[in-house]
């Protein structure tokens, strides 16, 4: 084949995938919105093929990557939803009602009770144990508390002593600090506040019985009582009653330590040789 031949059929293929992409490209510019009201005069155009063709593939095709962003957005709102009435349980209709989906992501309402049975915060109540009989799903809070009583029997409940943070208790009850202050006012709990503005921080468990009465005169005797204002006249205190007091210079006594001179120990010298194998070594000198 000539250079001239190459060269035609070359732009021959050229122009028929230029021809190709032309007529599977999208429009040029934007697609005109459709307005739900029309404007004030003007009757309501009808949607002519110009304005509906393009739309309609992006509605129709949210089956893959934008349908499960889509439905993860709304299992969002679904939790908050659940977070909001807890404890009270919802069935999955009136989750999808408030959700007020869109007629081509309702089919997939399936797929939304798969990822709410699988959402660690939310727990699935099932038909027997639900009081309307009917499967529903109710919000799991990191503390299972939302009253007072229920604080006190967890608290005691818990292995371990370390305490509950406030804002993780506010997950599940948004109001329990005033209901904290009157336990705490109680010494039912003991509360760890914020320096900058005293509020409760950590909630411990306490007892009315660590707080013993004191008599008026023990505390008057006990308000008398001054410390030294200094270090040396709380030496001198300590020295007038014969205590020993820790910031006083030990002094080291020296003895007289003499050095033990080592003792010199005189090898035997000479030559050295298997004694106790004479008769079984035999001897190469000669």
């Amino acid at each position: 084949m000539s250079l001239a031949a190459s060269l035609a059929k070359f732009k021959s293929e050229m122009s028929e995938s230029a021809a190709r992409n032309a007529s599977s490209a999208r429009p040029a510019g934007p697609v005109p919105a459709r307005t739900s009201t029309p404007q004030p005069g003007n009757k309501r155009p009808r949607d002519s093929p110009a304005t509906t063709a393009p739309m309609a593939p992006a509605v129709e095709n949210r089956t893959g990557t934008s349908a499960g962003a889509e439905i993860m957005t709304h299992m969002v709102y679904a939790v908050q939803h659940l977070k909001e009435k807890f404890p009270v349980a919802i069935t999955l209709p009136d989750i999808l009602t408030y959700l007020s989906l869109p007629s081509d992501l309702q089919k997939h309402a399936p797929l939304i009770r798969r990822a709410l049975v699988g959402h660690d915060r939310i727990a699935l109540v099932p038909k027997h144990e639900a009081p309307n009989g009917k499967e529903s799903f109710r919000y799991n809070p990191i503390h299972p508390v939302t009253n007072a009583e229920e604080m006190k029997s967890y608290l005691a409940s818990l292995p371990t002593a370390a305490g509950i943070p406030v804002r993780e208790l506010k997950d599940g009850w948004p109001t329990c600090v005033p209901e904290l202050e009157s336990l705490a006012a109680k010494h039912e709990v003991l509360l760890l506040r914020q320096k900058k503005d005293n509020a409760p921080k950590t909630v411990y468990p306490d007892s009315a019985t660590f707080y013993v009465h004191m008599d008026d005169d023990f505390v008057d005797f006990w308000s008398k009582c001054k410390l030294p204002a200094s270090e040396a006249e709380l030496r001198t205190e300590l020295e007038k009653a014969n205590l020993t007091p820790t910031s006083q210079v030990k002094e080291i006594k020296k003895g007289n330590i003499h050095k033990k001179e080592k003792k010199k120990v005189n090898r035997r010298g000479g030559k050295t040789t298997n004694l106790h194998m004479m008769g079984i070594l035999r001897d190469y000198k000669k």
